[in-house]
């Protein structure tokens, strides 16, 4: 689901000197009326969107007692260390007859031991377990707590070799409220295909796919998935902490109130509030610390505060200026345009093509009509088309400013020998070699080439998922509840917010970014040609005369190639 101005801004921003308001509307009605585009006021969903839903529904309910349990006829005793509710998560997954199962968990209670223990008791029953995750941040979660074999969600739906395993396995998907329609409708199909088994665990009240859909939420809401719940958060070590954490889950506004009493919440002057975050940050050396931010230029101002109290404490060593590689965070949409590349980006390849190699970076260099020519670092020069889209990511170099004891977050995965990186890893510089390169404390080294990296003081709230620290900093004028619930959580012992408009950021922590799903709106949706002969009449006119100015105005090489619609459909979630 998308509100309707938004598609047409990003659908002009994308298609600009090919498309115009008129014309989008126009393809926009012409979608409404055949019945492709379903509508309730200023909110539209593809009916391509109602239907993936649909399917996905059904396949839930008709797995319902159609399966053996999952733990066989043995009786399986759980580990003392589990918690009463823990324990019973894992009788409830392990006696399920169901094809698919969810384990409900709010930040901080438990899920990663409750997994644990259900990967024993599967494997105690003869059940072949593949673990998967949204993210590769998330996979080696899994693995350090014994999932050896963890790969992305992702990946398994592009490896048929790996998908021709799959036959009697059970699938662990954790941070299942991360995955997006697209994927979870997929994963759904190749499950009922190889006769797989599914457990669900996540939670649909942290933060979302970045791509379109909260397919968790639609199955525990619309279909008859059975769930356990993990309710007692054990992250926090301070009760009155603990007690803010759990009503800002049930209630946001209630939730803000409880950290406002305990002192947590703190209200400084925007001018002061960089220093603040300082001096917060300070404050809590030698336990671990993270801030979390609402933009990024919070970040970098915090940032900045922090690295010049650390220099003037004699934290950090002499600064040598080094070049990143900042992605651009565009969509497979704009990587397929070529109108958008120009000479000084960076491509760096995350899937080999013909002639470049994986992990590989190249400079554009020129644009060719539909051809963008990249260059490597030994001169030879390449061609890239929108065939490619998938395989790079559009880089942008700044300089940056590096020291010993410094942190970084490491922004992109890298498996090779020698060198093992995960995307939003916060890691320290123990010195910057004479040749520029990083050694980190840890042992490591960054490979000359890996360039995708910032300073690891402050993150976003996407960023903080899955971290716990033992001091927390939030700063912000303004964070929705999904995001506020996700960064105020990842502390163990204490939070600071730090606000320069207190009201402004208790109103906005009870405001959602969730999205109504397609068979929400559907409910609600009422065509235009249902609301009786009058009004009916007056919207089919209306239409008609949309269309043929539509037809009238576009011009026949738009018409042919309608960049418009594509994109609309792909950034919005409204493709298949």
């Amino acid at each position: 689901m998308a509100r309707e101005h938004e598609v047409l801004t990003e659908a002009l921003r994308h298609g600009r000197g090919n498309v115009n308001r008129t014309e989008l509307e126009g393809l926009l009605a012409l979608q409404e009326s055949s019945g492709a585009i379903l509508r309730d006021g200023g909110e539209i969903a593809a009916r391509e969107s109602l239907q993936r839903e649909r399917e996905m529904i059904a396949w839930v309910n008709q797995g319902i007692g159609q399966c053996d349990p999952l733990g066989g006829n043995q009786q399986f005793v759980a580990s003392d260390r589990l918690r009463t509710e823990q324990k019973r998560a894992v009788e409830f997954i392990l006696s399920s007859r169901d094809q698919a199962v969810n384990m409900r968990g709010a930040a901080g209670t438990g899920k990663t031991a409750t997994l644990k223990e259900l990967r024993r008791g599967l494997a105690d029953a003869g059940r072949e377990v593949l673990a998967l995750a949204p993210t590769m941040s998330a996979v080696e979660e899994l693995q350090k707590i014994g999932f050896a074999e963890a790969i992305t969600a992702e990946r398994l739906l592009h490896d048929e070799r790996m998908q021709a395993t799959l036959p009697g396995k059970v699938l662990i998907l954790d941070a299942a409220g991360m995955i997006s329609g697209r994927q979870m409708w997929e994963l759904l199909r190749l499950t009922r295909r190889q006769s797989a088994r599914l457990v669900f665990s996540g939670d649909a009240k942290q933060i979302q796919s970045v791509e379109a859909g909260n397919a968790l939420r639609v199955l525990e809401k619309e279909s008859r998935l059975k769930s356990v719940a993990l309710a007692q958060v054990q992250r926090q070590t301070r009760k009155e902490y603990r007690e803010a954490i759990q009503e800002l889950r049930r209630n946001p506004e209630r939730g803000f109130q409880k950290l406002d009493a305990i002192g947590a919440v703190r209200e400084v002057a925007w001018l002061d509030r960089a220093e603040a975050v300082a001096k917060a940050y300070g404050a809590s050396q030698g336990r671990s610390s993270l801030v979390v931010c609402a933009t990024h230029e919070e970040i970098e101002r915090a940032t900045e505060a922090i690295r010049r109290r650390c220099g003037a404490t004699c934290a950090l060593g002499e600064g040598v200026q080094l070049t990143r590689n900042a992605s651009l965070n565009w969509t497979t949409a704009q990587k397929g345009d070529a109108r958008n590349f120009c000479p000084g980006q960076i491509l760096g390849f995350h899937r080999a093509i013909k002639g470049i190699a994986r992990n590989e970076a190249l400079e554009v260099v020129r644009v060719e009509g539909e051809r963008v020519i990249v260059r490597n670092e030994s001169g030879r020069e390449q061609t890239v088309t929108s065939k490619h889209a998938k395989s790079f990511d559009v880089l942008e170099q700044h300089a940056i400013d590096v020291a010993a004891g410094d942190r970084l977050l490491l922004m992109a995965s890298r498996r090779e020998q020698g060198f093992h990186a995960t995307n939003g890893e916060i890691v320290t510089v123990a010195q910057i070699d004479a040749a520029g390169r990083i050694r980190l404390e840890d042992g490591r080294t960054l490979p000359a080439e890996y360039k995708q990296f910032a300073h690891g003081y402050a993150v976003t709230a996407h960023r903080s998922q899955g971290k716990s620290v033992d001091a927390l900093i939030i700063s912000a004028d303004g964070m929705q509840k999904e995001l506020f619930y996700v960064a105020a959580s990842r502390g163990r012992e204490r939070v600071d917010v730090i606000t320069s408009d207190k009201e402004r950021l208790r109103d906005t922590v009870a405001q959602s970014t969730a999205r109504r799903s397609a068979s929400e709106l559907a409910r609600r949706a009422q065509p235009g040609l249902q609301r009786g002969p009058l009004r009916g009449l007056a919207a089919a006119m209306v239409l008609m005369c949309r269309a043929a100015q539509f037809v009238s105005a576009v011009p026949k090489r738009v018409l042919r190639q309608a960049p418009g619609k594509e994109r609309i459909r792909h950034e919005h979630g409204l493709s298949r």
